[in-house]
């Protein structure tokens, strides 16, 4: 079972890492300079960027194998995953745009839910596989 968490955390952790590079540096970078919520894309903290995916992994997994939803179907490890966005979403989302002047909200929304979204799905689907192939 050991096996199957650690290959379960270092799946998610790299999903995590790949999309959230391609999302807010290769695809969407300018998108969310402009938006003003980059305020350090010129000397970021790499650190607390590895710390945040691992955490995030971490915190899935741990939730996913303490959950009954585990050994059953693919649908149910996207429920779990979708839950975890919605815990997301309260913070990075809704939280951020309490807490930072954002012009535009539609794009802001948009573009971080849509990452959220595109995030935890591909974690749920990460998470149904491994554990049906074990």
């Amino acid at each position: 079972m050991m096996k199957i968490r650690t290959r379960a955390f270092a799946g998610a952790f790299v999903i995590t890492a790949c999309i959230a590079v391609f999302w807010h540096v290769v695809l969407f970078q300018q998108q969310f300079l402009a938006l003003g919520v980059f305020t350090r894309m010129d000397d970021p903290l790499y650190l607390y960027g590895l710390m945040a995916w691992g955490f995030e992994a971490l915190a899935i997994v741990l939730i996913y194998f303490r959950t009954d939803w585990r050994n059953a179907s693919l649908f149910d490890a996207l429920k779990v995953a979708w839950i975890m966005g919605l815990f997301a979403a309260a913070s990075a989302l809704f939280g951020v745009a309490a807490k930072v002047r954002i012009d535009d909200l539609p794009l802001w929304f948009l573009l971080s839910g849509g990452f959220i979204v595109i995030h935890t799905t591909l974690l749920g689907i990460w998470l149904g596989m491994v554990t049906r192939n074990a």
